[in-house]
């Protein structure tokens, strides 16, 4: 007789979305890390990091927008238990174009303290992501 096959968070399958997530968000958090160091090379004067910092922006919006993807794609799986991370990724996706544009076009008045906000939400999104699918997805 064949029974129903039910997927539990311990299996690969199941996994994968939330390891997608922790794993991009780690990437994430890498790329704002890289921004604030080669930051504090232009705040010294150091005219050799602008293109470090520069392109490394492009990283960190390509790291935010596969985090959103694997956010959604774990909120596709887990729904309720994942949203939050949804929410946050989206968030934190949008901000930094925000705040990469004030850096370009705006007072770095505003994008300098928008990019610790930036950090802060994007470390707190890696916590839940240990935290709480862990235990709901």
């Amino acid at each position: 007789m064949d029974q129903p096959v039910h997927t539990t968070p311990t299996e690969p399958a199941a996994r994968a979305p939330l390891t997608a997530l922790r794993v991009t968000v780690l990437l994430h958090l890498a790329a704002i890390l890289w921004e604030g160091v080669t930051a504090g090379q232009l705040v010294t004067f150091n005219t050799d990091a602008l293109p470090l910092h520069y392109f490394g922006a492009f990283g960190v919006h390509a790291a935010a927008g596969v985090q959103l993807l694997a956010a959604a794609w774990l909120w596709s799986r887990a729904r309720r238990a994942a949203l939050g991370l949804a929410v946050l990724s989206l968030v934190a996706f949008g901000l930094g174009f925000l705040q990469a544009a004030l850096g370009t076009y705006g007072p770095l008045q505003a994008h300098v303290p928008l990019a610790v906000v930036l950090m802060a939400l994007v470390a707190w999104t890696a916590a839940l992501a240990w935290v709480r699918p862990a235990t709901r997805a």
